[in-house]
Parts: C-alpha cells; structure tokens; sequence
C-alpha cells in the first residue's frame, strides 16, 4: 500500500463512521482517492496494523500540510424541504441520516447518506435564479457523484419523469436537476477509472 497523498488510510468523521458502522455491521477504513471514499472491513483490508502504521507514517511525514480527507458532504439549497426529500429519497433513494442537530440550526433541513457522505438539504432563500440554467448539466455548476452502474438511476429518472441528459465525453454519465435546479452528475464508476 502506497503512503501517497491520495491514498493513505484516513477514517471518515466519527459519526458518519458511527452510522456506516450500524448500517453495515463493519469497522470503516476509508482510502481517500481523487476526492471518492471507499469503505473496506477489517477482514477486507487484512492487516488493520498495517494500515495504521502507514496511516501513522502519512501524518509524520506530512506535517504542516493541508490534509484533505475527501469531501465530507454537499450542501443544497431548496425551496421545500418535503419537495426535496420526495425528490432524493423517493426518486433517488436516499437515506435520511437521523443525526442532524435540528435545534442547533436556525433553518428547516435533512441529511441524506449518499455512500458515507452527505448531502445537506438546507430550506433556505436562493440568492441565486433557477430559471435560464443551461440545459446541458456539464455546463453549469454541478455536484458529481459516483454509483456502480447508471441504467437503475436512469430507469428510476426516466419513470419519475426527470429529464436528463447523457455526458457529451462519451463517458458512462448523466446529468440532471432535482426540483431547485440544482444539478447532479452521475458517473459510472468502474467504467471511468
């Protein structure tokens, strides 16, 4: 196992460890790899020591730097939290992360596991317009996500009659906008690595 920058054992947050832990039934170990977290059990990974100690030999040998982890979870403006969860649990088939501290934060919201990260749902005013957005995802701004295979999704899109359009790259990827405008990608990851 190489002790690069990008793919040293780091461990996701305590509670998104804590849940993915009760979801699965597994310790966490996350490799942060080009920003995408994979979870491995201690039976997967074989020699949890091992992992450690070059975990331990990463840090040494990086002091002073910045360490990304990889992204933690991306936050989304919506008009209608009960709109949006239709959208992402519904459609999409998230599930509600029950931790959120809703009487620390002044604003309506949700957590959404989307592997071991999050997306936040904040119900908040939109500073910016959702009308005149490009139709092309890969022309705006745009949160990409990776799944093992698009066709489940795309059938999914295709009977909520969510439009959606396909990665012009040619790669196996699709955009699309949930009810805020807000756009997601998709990638098919196996096929783009």
């Amino acid at each position: 196992m190489s002790t690069a920058c990008c793919s040293a054992p780091l461990t996701t947050p305590r509670a998104s460890r804590h849940a993915r832990r009760e979801r699965t039934g597994r310790p966490v170990l996350v490799l942060a790899k080009v920003g995408i977290s994979r979870v491995y059990s201690a039976a997967e990974t074989k020699d949890v020591n091992t992992a450690y100690m070059l975990g331990a030999a990463y840090q040494n040998s990086t002091k002073g730097r910045v360490l990304f982890h990889g992204v933690h979870h991306v936050a989304l403006l919506c008009e209608s939290l009960e709109r949006s969860l239709d959208f992402f649990c519904g459609v999409l088939g998230l599930e509600v992360n029950p931790d959120r501290p809703h009487e620390k934060l002044p604003y309506r919201g949700s957590w959404l596991w989307i592997g071991p990260e999050m997306i936040h749902l904040m119900e908040l005013p939109n500073p910016d317009p959702t009308d005149g957005r490009p139709e092309h995802g890969g022309r705006d701004r745009h949160t990409c996500v990776g799944v093992e295979s698009i066709d489940p999704l795309e059938a999914r899109l295709k009977e909520a009659g969510v439009e959606y359009t396909r990665s012009m790259s040619g790669r196996p990827a699709i955009f699309f906008r949930d009810p805020d405008a807000n756009c997601l990608e998709v990638v098919q990851l196996e096929a783009w690595r």
